[in-house]
């Protein structure tokens, strides 16, 4: 019979364990169910971030544009009405009056309509990449604020561990103190300390705080971040190779490209400008019911001929116009030029300073490590009676600050290499 029982008891136990989450389980499931990861977090910032959207309006701008363009060579077609008083023949005077149709469609132009067609596509590529700039900058941003948020969550965490170890000390003290094993100084000490503790969580949690608030605005979602999401510190980057880094900047960076298409759309209005002297010519017919003096008696007439265009004198506005397109030009492609200086240097200091972090990374955790185990050794001389509450305190100081180091040096590291995908246009590709 007490077999029996003890058998029972033994099976509620496993049920009990199987079925009966502690909080720590329940929140971890919690978490699981209704966390957010980076990329999804850098997706949805880029798809609602304000500036995106200015970006997209661009686009339908300069598609516009296009469209505008593309009509030049397309027939043209309105109507008119007119009516007027004036001489019809050697003597007489009459009222005229006429409707009709008109129709005109451009045969040659010398190049203006094919350059203004050309300006208006590369204007439509450079907003697109407008855009493209736009959802990077976006995903960059959100991206820096989730790894804010997650960073002062593990210093808070490690700090609250001084907290309690501290507290824990200020009533070890107090008791010490009742039986005259303690001085006021050592209590005043440890006390002070946890003060300090305190305060820092305090401004930890306000960091953590931010950082959300910031996430949420850009995503739309109040979702905590996943654990786990880590691939920017155990992800191996080709990126960080200088020579591919360089020439998948200055292929793909959206905003090397959307300089270099402007470029091209100054060089096409360039060129369309400096045949503006040439002559246009249309093909032109009207067809149109006309009368003279009387509203009852209408004729149809019709036309059809050739319009030629040719400007003569402009006061110079001409070559204005070709001087003002030869400097936009000028302009643009040395910006552009800049820019990609600007692109190749910021690349080689991230990818050496992701060295640099990766050293240190290494070297901070390797700290910690060693005051841990000073740390242990000097609580056990303590409760020996050969190492003093100052000196412990001190240590346990060192061992903190070795492990926030280790975190600020990792997490350098992660929002080093976001930065970096950032410059090569990899923040929003497939690998995140």
């Amino acid at each position: 019979m007490l077999r029996i029982v003890k058998s029972f008891s033994a099976a509620l136990t496993v049920i009990s364990t199987v079925f009966v989450t502690t909080p720590a389980m329940a929140q971890q499931i919690s978490e699981l169910q209704t966390c957010m990861s980076l990329s999804d977090a850098m997706s949805l910032s880029a798809a609602r971030d304000p500036e995106v959207l200015i970006a997209k309006a661009s686009e339908q701008d300069a598609d516009a544009e296009l469209i505008e363009a593309r009509s030049l060579y397309r027939p043209q077609i309105s109507a008119f009405g007119r009516t007027g008083f004036g001489e019809t023949g050697a003597v007489d005077n009459s009222v005229s009056n006429q409707v009709g149709i008109r129709a005109s469609q451009r045969i040659i132009d010398f190049g203006d309509a094919k350059y203004a067609r050309r300006a208006a596509r590369a204007n439509v590529e450079a907003s697109t990449n407008d855009t493209a700039q736009a959802k990077a900058q976006a995903a960059l941003e959100t991206g820096l604020s989730w790894l804010e948020l997650k960073e002062s969550r593990e210093q808070i965490e490690l700090t609250q561990a001084r907290r309690d170890y501290f507290s824990r000390q200020v009533d070890a003290v107090d008791r010490a103190l009742a039986q005259g094993g303690a001085t006021r100084t050592e209590r005043a000490s440890v006390a002070s300390q946890l003060a300090d503790a305190e305060g820092f969580v305090l401004e930890l949690e306000f960091r953590r705080d931010r950082a959300k608030t910031q996430i949420t605005i850009d995503t739309g979602r109040s979702d905590n971040p996943c654990s786990g999401d880590d691939f920017l510190e155990t992800k191996s980057l080709p990126l960080e190779s200088k020579a591919f880094a360089i020439d998948l900047a200055l292929s793909k960076n959206p905003q090397i490209i959307a300089l270099r298409k402007r470029s091209d759309a100054l060089e096409a209005e360039r060129k369309r400008q400096s045949r503006s002297r040439l002559p246009i010519i249309d093909l032109v017919a009207t067809g149109s019911y006309s009368s003279f003096n009387r509203f009852d008696n209408f004729e149809f007439r019709d036309r059809v001929g050739v319009d030629v265009s040719v400007p003569l004198y402009s006061g110079n506005t001409l070559k204005a116009g070709n001087q003002r397109a030869r400097a936009r030009l000028s302009i643009s492609q040395n910006q552009t030029l800049n820019i990609e200086r600007q692109l190749q240097e910021n690349i080689e200091i991230s990818i050496r300073r992701i060295e640099s972090l990766s050293n240190q990374r290494e070297a901070r955790e390797e700290v910690e490590t060693q005051t841990r185990l000073q740390f242990e050794a000097a609580e056990i001389e303590q409760g020996a009676g050969t190492q003093t509450l100052r000196d412990l305190i001190e240590i346990r100081l060192e061992y903190e600050q070795a492990g926030l180091a280790t975190i600020r040096t990792r997490f350098d590291l992660m929002r080093e290499r976001l930065n970096l995908m950032s410059l090569t246009a990899q923040i929003l590709g497939s690998g995140v």
